[in-house]
């Protein structure tokens, strides 16, 4: 990493966000694996927008975000993963509050 906390590429930055989620689980490694492959694959896009191949790549930078956001690594993703901790919470209060009721026909 870069003095001042600054990364140098799309790479770098990728590993320094997955040091940083300390929610990934060993279950998040195979989409891990796939995000950092495509960070790669970036950063060899360089500013072209081509491949390595010389081909037109619309669809990696667009893949490599929605990668990002699925593992809570972009603030989006984040307010995701919030919003359904928050959900499992109240869900999880609601079901200890109703289990003191006896339901109808129980």
């Amino acid at each position: 990493m870069n003095p001042g906390g600054a990364v140098g590429t799309v790479e770098e930055a990728t590993e320094a966000a997955l040091e940083a989620a300390t929610h990934l689980t060993e279950m998040d490694q195979g989409a891990v694996e796939v995000l950092r492959r495509m960070a790669r694959l970036v950063d060899q896009m360089s500013d072209t927008g081509l491949t390595p191949d010389g081909k037109l790549d619309n669809v990696t930078i667009p893949t490599y975000l929605k990668y990002c956001e699925s593992l809570g690594l972009t603030p989006a993703g984040r307010e995701k993963l919030a919003l359904k901790k928050d959900e499992g919470s109240k869900r999880g209060k609601l079901v200890s509050l109703q289990g003191g009721i006896p339901r109808p026909g129980a």
